[in-house]
């Protein structure tokens, strides 16, 4: 029986055989909120984009064989204009065009994605290799292609305006250039990916971003590979890659200021202390707010003044303390999954800040919300603006301040606080992440979640923000504690 290739190991197995390989062999796991709500997107978005192409005929997708037929019948009806998902099978690569339509007696191949047109960005490298990929086996199969056009979402869409919802781009020499080097290739990399066994592993600068680099690759067992330096280039690691990792580099590596002040650490196993790094602590004003927002991106506006994919605050969190070692006191609110919650959203905020002390977040998040909120309220900028002068970054602390070599050379607030507090841990929290928070609330808005499971999903989003917020204060009451030992 011939083994079949999908597209996404066949493209992975490009750049690392290896990454090709394990995705083929390694079953699916169960979906996090964060990934269902990605999926749904993604099928909202390829429902909306075939009603704006036109009538078409819908062909199955499984089994395999039967669905092979049914795209070579309907291509060869002179009657069909218009096929979605139809399939392709090449010297056992499997591809599925979105959507193909007669040009002529030849084809369009269509690809739907769900990101955003904007017309001076270079389109998205990994687009073009989805095309090319089925542009490839649709070809092998057969298949003469006209032109390969690319289908996203139109950046100037908005709800009830008069622009398009999508845009379709002729990508069509991008992808014919492309498709002639994975054509090159193709063989190899399908006896490879489908082979029984891994093939031998090589350490590559892709291998920072693959998940399969510390479990199962050349990662595994290795507590401080090269990647854990800070914004650490390709030709910096091309430089740097025979050394394998942190503790074999040499003092003379070429590195940045703030990269070797992290590789000092993570080589020494000993804390830096920078108390010019801490000094900033002494700028934080009482009483102290905590503040951290949650947001969702939708791919079509929800409210009319908003763009595709524009964030919109959905939850946030406060926690005060009005002096030092002073009892400490929460607020929050999460939105409604129906009607426009803004307005009240950010007038219960201002209220619930008040106007006086600092404002403790970590990173610029925040101030990209609030920023954008006083732009959508104008009535309220003042009093947001104020709100913003308050602000004050816990993150650069732990960047110039206090260095740990058990952060692992990051700053986020997810790896300093089991190092700096070690009796507060996301890890127990049903809902533990940004990703999964907004996959939550996404799919109660969109009611692709059980009506009876929604209270216990609410409360889940409440205590995952809360823990934000306590985070921070515990956090700078570690950071304050470290100052006062200087």
């Amino acid at each position: 029986m011939t083994i079949r290739v999908a597209k996404k190991p066949f493209l992975a197995g490009v750049t690392c055989r290896t990454q090709g390989w394990h995705l083929h062999h390694t079953p699916d796991e169960v979906p996090s909120p964060g990934l269902q709500w990605r999926f749904w997107v993604g099928a909202h978005v390829h429902d909306r984009a075939r009603a704006w192409l036109g009538d078409g005929v819908m062909l199955r997708r499984t089994p395999l064989e039967a669905a092979m037929e049914d795209t070579q019948a309907c291509i060869a009806d002179a009657s069909q204009e218009l096929l979605f998902e139809t399939t392709f099978v090449w010297n056992g690569l499997v591809a599925r065009a979105d959507a193909i339509r007669r040009h002529g007696i030849e084809w369009d191949l269509i690809e739907i994605k769900s990101g955003k047109f904007k017309p001076d960005e270079k389109v998205n490298a990994e687009f073009v290799d989805d095309l090319a990929y089925t542009r490839m086996v649709a070809a092998g199969a057969g298949i003469k292609i006209a032109r390969s056009l690319l289908v996203l979402i139109n950046g100037e869409y908005r709800l009830n305006g008069t622009a398009e919802p999508f845009h379709a781009a002729d990508i069509t020499e991008l992808v014919n250039a492309r498709a002639a080097e994975f054509a090159a290739i193709a063989d190899d990399v399908y006896a490879t990916v489908a082979a029984a066994e891994p093939p031998t592993p090589e350490l590559i600068f892709a291998c920072r971003k693959c998940d399969y680099f510390d479990t199962q690759c050349v990662g595994r067992g290795i507590p401080d590979p090269l990647f854990l330096i800070p914004r650490i280039t390709e030709k910096k690691f091309e430089a740097l890659k025979r050394y394998e990792r942190i503790s074999r580099l040499p003092a003379d590596a070429d590195l940045t200021d703030n990269q070797r002040r992290v590789v000092e650490v993570l080589q020494s196993g000993t804390p830096r202390v920078n108390q010019d790094g801490l000094s900033v602590l002494d700028q934080i004003e009482w009483p102290v707010s905590y503040l951290d927002f949650e947001t969702i991106s939708p791919p079509f506006p929800w409210f009319e003044d908003t763009e595709p994919y524009q964030m919109v605050p959905f939850q946030y969190s406060l926690h005060r303390q009005d002096t030092p070692g002073a009892a400490v006191t929460h607020k929050e609110y999460l939105a409604p999954t129906d009607g426009d919650w803004r307005l009240y959203l950010t007038e219960l905020l201002l209220h619930d800040l008040g106007t006086a002390g600092s404002i403790v977040v970590y990173s610029s998040f925040e101030k990209q919300r609030l920023t954008e909120l006083a732009a959508l309220f104008p009535a309220l900028a003042d009093q947001l603006k104020a709100v913003i002068a308050r602000l004050f970054d816990l993150e650069p602390v732990f960047k110039h301040g206090y260095q740990h070599p058990a952060f692992l050379g990051r700053t986020s607030i997810k790896k300093v606080l089991p190092v700096m507090v070690r009796d507060l841990s996301y890890k127990a929290l049903p809902v533990n992440n940004g990703d999964d928070a907004l996959g939550v609330f996404g799919l109660m808005r969109v009611k692709m979640m059980d009506e009876e499971l929604v209270p216990a999903r609410r409360e889940q989003l409440l205590r995952y923000c809360e823990l934000d917020t306590m985070a921070m204060v515990r956090l700078h009451e570690a950071a304050a504690q470290l100052r006062g030992g200087g």
